[in-house]
C-alpha cells in the first residue's frame, strides 16, 4: 500500500458506490467537517447531507451527493483488507473507511435536468406553503408544518444534488 492510502467504501441499500483506496476522504457530520487520512482515530459517527470528497492514490477526484448515513473509521489489523494493500502509519493496522448512505449518488450520475425541474417544483412548493396559499387548503397546520418541511428537505435535496453535479465539471 502506498503510504497514505486507506481502504474506503460508500455503500446505500441499493449498490456500492464506491470500493478502493483514497489518500482523504472529505465529508459532514452533524459535528462540521470532517477530513479523513490515513492513521484516522477509530470513530463511529453521522453524515449529514453533503457533498462527500473522496481524493484517490492516483490523483483523480470523486465526488458524491450523500443524503444522510453514517461513517466508521476502523483502525484494527486487516481493516483494509480487500480495499487497500498492507499496514496502515503503524505496523500491522490498516484505516477502513465505511460510508453507509441511505440515498447517494455519484456526480457523473446525477441528472442535471431532473435535479432543476425538482429544485424548482420544490422551491414553488416552498413559497405556497409559506404564504399559506397552499393548494391543499384541508391542511390542519401540522400538516401544513409537516408538508412545508418535507418540501424545505425536497428542495435541499435538489440543490445539493445540483452542488455537487456541477462541481465534478
Amino acid at each position: 500500500m502506498a503510504d497514505g492510502v486507506f481502504g474506503l467504501e460508500v455503500v446505500t441499500p441499493e449498490q456500492s458506490l464506491f470500493a478502493g483506496g483514497a489518500t482523504s476522504v472529505v465529508l459532514a457530520t452533524s459535528e462540521g467537517a470532517l477530513t479523513v487520512l490515513d492513521g484516522h482515530t477509530p470513530l463511529v459517527g453521522d453524515v449529514v447531507p453533503c457533498q462527500l470528497r473522496v481524493e484517490q492514490a492516483e490523483g483523480a477526484t470523486t465526488r458524491v451527493a450523500v443524503h444522510g448515513g453514517f461513517v466508521q473509521v476502523d483502525t484494527s489489523p486487516g481493516a483494509a483488507e480487500g480495499l487497500a494493500e498492507g499496514d496502515g502509519p503503524l505496523p500491522g493496522l490498516s484505516t477502513r473507511v465505511t460510508v453507509l448512505a441511505g440515498i447517494a449518488e455519484l456526480a457523473s450520475e446525477i441528472d442535471v435536468p431532473r435535479a432543476e425541474q425538482a429544485k424548482e417544483a420544490a422551491a414553488q412548493r416552498v413559497a405556497e406553503l409559506s404564504s399559506g396559499r397552499s393548494t391543499a387548503s384541508d391542511l390542519d397546520e401540522g400538516d401544513s408544518d409537516l408538508a412545508l418541511a418535507e418540501a424545505e428537505g425536497a428542495l435541499a435535496r435538489a440543490e445539493l444534488r445540483l452542488e455537487v453535479a456541477a462541481s465534478s465539471d
